[in-house]
């Protein structure tokens, strides 16, 4: 499978282009959230259609697209907003790197098994890794998804917790937007 990246800082005039690979399975309306516990930090990766988060799939064709686009990408890049942790555990983000993939039209990628997609062979997302630095990761207790308020197209996340050699899968909605985090401590 070949695709386009779209790499966005905050600002519009940075984009530039660069092959990558969808790496997740592509459903509407359902994200992926993969979050690593470790000692004094975790890292959430984190990998949803761009269809939720912005509206369309299409390569971005002009001005508006590239403004709604950026502007994703500033809100995708500060994790603690949209995942929010306890005060008291202290936390801030080290490091937020977020991209929009979109594969190349024309290319056979086998997508639609599983997935579901406005044109056949036209799938983006967007693809977020974070690492956030905690001062008390046992004050680390929950975690909110102000994801879901933030963006309307968002129904639930499929989210894996690693914590040590143990990992658990969830699924976290909208209408229950919050994840118990202890049970990884």
């Amino acid at each position: 499978m070949k695709c386009l990246v779209l790499a966005l800082s905050l600002f519009p005039a940075a984009l530039a282009a660069q092959a990558t690979q969808i790496t997740s399975s592509h459903q509407h309306g359902s994200g992926h959230l993969e979050i690593v516990l470790a000692d004094t930090e975790f890292s959430l990766s984190l990998r949803v259609p761009s269809i939720d988060i912005i509206g369309f799939e299409t390569p971005v064709a002009n001005d508006d697209e590239r403004t709604r686009v950026a502007i994703a990408i500033s809100e995708l890049s500060t994790p603690l907003d949209l995942f929010v942790v306890p005060p008291e555990a202290v936390c801030f983000a080290a490091s937020a790197n977020v991209i929009l993939t979109h594969d190349i039209p024309g290319q056979q990628d086998n997508a639609g098994e599983g997935g579901t997609s406005s044109v056949p062979g036209e799938h983006s997302e967007f693809q977020a890794d974070y690492v956030v630095q905690c001062q008390d990761m046992d004050a680390l207790n929950a975690m909110e998804f102000a994801y879901f308020q933030r963006f309307s197209g968002t129904e639930k996340l499929n989210v894996r917790v690693g914590s040590g050699a143990a990992s658990s899968a969830h699924e976290i909605t909208r209408a229950a937007p919050r994840l118990d985090m202890t049970q990884f401590r």
